[in-house]
């Protein structure tokens, strides 16, 4: 019967949906001597490894570079911050030839941080530019890349000190100042990470010097055409700090705030600027404050919340690009992480992404996220031969099902890919309880079968004592 189940799901997965029972894994937990509070973080991959940084700790506290393989051993640190060299890397590296760039949001020969470089292995550390508040200072998000030119924003600085757009060479060389940020409807503190699409930049600016809501921006790569695509409202959002991502026509993003419960959003909007929606607006219960952006894996949206959910520390999520059947994945609980920051990479069937704090030394922690266990919860839109209820309750479930004949199995999986229950006797499925009062709180999946092996249904189950 098990494996029946298991080369039933394989096939689905390879259709519509891809289902298999998720599995979180703590791949290293930040100490401060190999780094602390990845603020902004976002991971790359090459290879086997992943690659990214934390804004504080490591030798001197001021941050470092460091590199893991995927399964979460060989860990490296590449490189150690001491504040000369730049101070609090924001962000996350990325590649081009065979050197890493970045930004470091301080430090530098004027204190207002600096682009460099480096070598994959760790050596050949270079500021490229240390930042002077003229020509901006503060950079935020990633850079990007296109060709041999590199393209980012400062926080501030520039003409009216409300953040810039630059672009600038990979050997240091050409930096130009692309837009200076006026403040109120065009614009102030751009955090984000730019987009580059068709030789147009897109991005958002947050507003946090001036109290205003936010923006969504775009101009073209060589500084000219600024548009202000949409200006938030706080009610549907406020302070979209980590930029968009593209789907054809469409950018999608978040906001940290806004909506009826002021918890964030999640938006799209298409790159002409019409056509603005907020498909989601988080309340607490399901998630709040999303410090971080999306990841878009066929229509299905990944991101993380950054507060609240069951435990209060964080959640990460899926939602149909549509803005249907969001799912609460999985629940930080503080000592596996808490606070999740910047955006997943996709590694093979692996989502991959760090928090902010949390873990056995509350200086964060590098996870990684099974995919194949995310989007079960569609099946539940096309194979409705069951329903279960209450779903929301202490641990008893019913199933309600329109099957009236043959033996039936019945399977339930913890987020960790533990399973918790099973019955594959099951000679009357309606009414069938399944009892899992011995769980704790949280987000737990099943799968219902008949005797052939046919799903008869799928989806969660939701304890909350």
């Amino acid at each position: 019967m098990k494996k029946s189940v298991l080369i039933l799901l394989m096939a689905l997965s390879s259709s519509l949906f891809t289902i298999c029972e998720g599995q979180y894994k703590v791949l290293l937990n930040f100490d401060g001597a190999n780094g602390n509070a990845p603020e902004s973080g976002s991971l790359i991959s090459s290879g086997k490894l992943l690659y990214g940084m934390t804004g504080n700790g490591g030798a001197f506290n001021d941050g470092n570079i460091f590199c893991i393989d995927t399964n979460g051993n060989g860990y490296r640190d590449l490189f150690d911050f001491n504040g000369s060299d730049g101070s609090n890397p924001n962000g996350g590296l990325i590649l081009a030839g065979n050197k890493f760039y970045g930004t470091a949001s301080m430090g530098g020969a004027n204190h207002l941080g600096c682009i460099f470089s480096i070598d994959t292995n760790g050596n050949g550390y270079k500021d490229l530019l240390d930042f002077n508040g003229t020509n901006g200072y503060g950079p935020g998000g990633s850079l990007i890349v296109s060709g041999k030119t590199l393209f980012g924003t400062t926080v501030d600085g520039g003409t009216l000190d409300s953040g810039v757009v630059f672009s600038i060479d990979t050997n240091g060389s050409n930096y130009k100042d692309l837009h200076d940020f006026t403040g109120g409807p065009n614009g102030e503190n751009p955090y984000c990470t730019l987009l580059l699409s068709g030789g147009v930049l897109y991005g958002t600016a947050s507003y946090i010097n001036t109290g205003g809501a936010g923006c969504i921006f775009s101009l073209d790569s060589n500084g000219s055409n600024f548009k202000v695509l949409t200006d938030f409202n706080n009610i549907d959002g406020y302070e979209p700090f980590f930029g968009v991502i593209l789907s054809g026509n469409t950018l999608y993003g978040t906001t940290t705030k806004g909506g009826p419960q002021d918890s964030g959003c999640i938006f799209s909007i298409n790159t002409s600027g019409s056509n603005f929606r907020d498909l989601f607006y988080f309340d607490g219960t399901n998630g709040d404050s999303p410090f971080g952006g999306l990841t878009l894996s066929g229509n299905i949206l990944y991101g993380m919340a950054g507060a609240c959910a069951a435990h209060g520390f964080g959640c990460i999520y899926s939602i149909n690009a549509n803005g249907s059947n969001f799912v609460d994945l999985f629940d930080f609980s503080g000592l596996n992480g808490a606070f999740p920051v910047g955006n997943f990479i996709n590694v093979g069937n692996a989502l991959y992404g760090m928090t902010s704090s949390g873990g056995t030394m509350d200086d964060g922690v590098l996870f990684s996220f099974k995919e194949a266990g995310l989007g079960i919860d569609n099946l539940t839109a096309s194979i409705s031969s069951i329903t279960i209820y209450p779903n929301l309750n202490n641990g008893v479930f019913t199933i309600q099902s329109s099957v009236v004949s043959g033996q039936s199995s019945v399977e339930v999986y913890n987020m960790l890919g533990e399973k918790v229950y099973s019955n594959y006797q099951i000679t009357k499925l309606s009414n069938y309880q399944i009892n899992l009062s011995n769980q704790s709180n949280g987000v737990y999946l099943y799968h219902v079968l008949n005797e052939n092996g046919s799903l008869l249904g799928a989806g969660k189950l939701i304890i909350q004592k």
